[in-house]
């Protein structure tokens, strides 16, 4: 076991070494910061000397597709009239697409077309909405048409333009006039799940129930979260058999007003329970207002937010508290910072959240999280992901304590003063600039 000596010197080796990777990304990108700030997109110079010589590649154009999770794959199988090249270099065309979720259950792609080189006066921005009720195959099939959509102005230097046919196949006058939604854009989804994992002396069952209530408007936001999930697992050694078992209920919701393309203000409101964290019952309204340092429909490439909220709420505790409390009333208020850039060098996105209580600003918990990408030169790129936390807010901890086949199988909310994660590297490639194939064998 660690002592308080050995435990003081770890947290502060971490704090130490945290601050330190955070001083190398600010001297290794000194220019970062007119880079994200900067409302438009600076066009870097693009040297294409180093592409082969072959008819058939001058006769396309180049792009770099930059995407997570956007069916990389499938794109570049399907689109065959450009040459796919591995890095921004060199591309005359640099595609960014972007993806957030919409009110409906489907998502909403942004794709942001950059012109480079003989291209440089010509970039764009498509917007392709898919429904909840979209199979797979119609969603990436959709993505991929407005990819081609997006390319074709950048066909018109190169000689691919010729073998290409226009078709329409919609009628517009055969579009009713005035659209109504029997729903007024209710939305509701009722789901249930289990699964069930067994070796000979370990086995676990888990099952969830879950209803999804929600509402988007230009002017109104409403979301409604219920939840139930139980889980047992049973472990049996020579001596004896054990078993482990927690349940967490929630009702959590949210509705927010749009004052301005800057400001917001709303409520989450909801309660909950958890025999993990010895809360029995727990139920609260948390009144909010947000700020957005750039307009809101600009998400896709820049957000900058800042919230503030307070908590009234009340709970209950199975097991009395090390405070001695089975129950109370309290107060807590947090703050938010978000930011979330993307640019055609990488990415980088932080979050900041402290709490804290009226009653006892001692008891509090702050919250860092930082992703930073970024491409430093031609073949060479790193990122980061790390965060850590500071609690001191841990109010609910059973008096009785955590047994310890309780903090191995981590059934029981354990006391601790921080938390923290880590993830970092670098990716180097080199070789081919061409990377339009696609080979699904084996």
């Amino acid at each position: 076991m660690f002592n308080y000596l050995q435990l003081k010197s770890i947290k502060l080796y971490y704090l130490k070494s945290w601050l330190g990777l955070f001083l190398f990304l600010a001297v290794l990108s000194k220019s970062l910061y007119a880079q994200i700030l900067s409302p438009e997109i600076s066009q870097p110079t693009i040297k294409i000397d180093s592409i082969d010589n072959v008819s058939k590649n001058e006769a396309l154009i180049s792009v770099f597709l930059d995407c997570r999770d956007c069916r990389e794959s499938f794109i570049k199988s399907e689109i065959t009239f450009v040459n796919f090249v591995r890095d921004m270099a060199d591309a005359e065309v640099h595609l960014i697409i972007t993806q957030r979720g919409t009110a409906s259950g489907g998502s909403q792609y942004q794709l942001a077309f950059l012109g480079y080189e003989n291209y440089s006066d010509l970039s764009q921005n498509l917007t392709y909405t898919t429904f909840d009720s979209d199979t797979y195959d119609e969603e990436r099939s959709g993505l991929v048409k407005y990819v081609k959509l997006g390319l074709v102005p950048y066909l018109s230097k190169k000689e691919v333009l010729s073998d290409f046919n226009l078709e329409y196949t919609g009628d517009l006058r055969d579009i009713p006039s005035n659209n109504e939604d029997k729903w007024n854009n209710w939305i509701f989804e009722i789901g249930s799940n289990g699964s069930i994992y067994g070796e000979e002396n370990d086995k676990s069952f888990v099952i969830e129930n879950r209803l999804n209530v929600r509402r988007t408007t230009d002017t109104w936001k409403f979301r409604l979260w219920v939840n139930n999930n139980y889980r047992l697992r049973t472990i049996t050694t020579p001596d004896t058999l054990l078993e482990f078992s927690t349940k967490r209920q929630y009702a959590w919701g949210q509705l927010v007003y749009s004052l301005s393309d800057h400001w917001s203000i709303g409520t989450y409101f909801g309660g909950s329970s958890s025999t993990r964290d010895n809360i029995e019952l727990s139920y609260g309204i948390s009144p909010t207002i947000e700020y957005s340092f750039y307009p809101y429909r600009e998400f896709a490439r820049r957000e900058v937010t800042l919230r503030y909220g307070i908590s009234p709420s009340k709970r209950f505790y199975e097991e009395k508290t090390i405070y001695g409390k089975n129950s109370e009333i309290l107060l807590e208020h947090q703050l938010n910072f978000n930011m979330d850039y993307t640019k055609p060098w990488g990415s980088v996105k932080a979050t900041m959240e402290g709490t804290t209580y009226f009653h006892d600003l001692n008891k509090y918990r702050l919250n860092v999280e930082f992703e930073f990408s970024k491409r430093i030169i031609r073949g060479f790129s790193i990122f980061v992901n790390t965060e850590y936390s500071i609690i001191n807010n841990q109010l609910s901890l059973s008096a009785q304590g955590v047994t310890d086949e309780e903090a191995i199988a981590n059934i029981r909310q354990q006391a601790t003063s921080y938390s923290y994660r880590t993830r970092l590297g670098f990716e180097i490639s080199f070789g081919s600039i061409y990377d339009s194939v696609v080979n699904t064998r084996f």
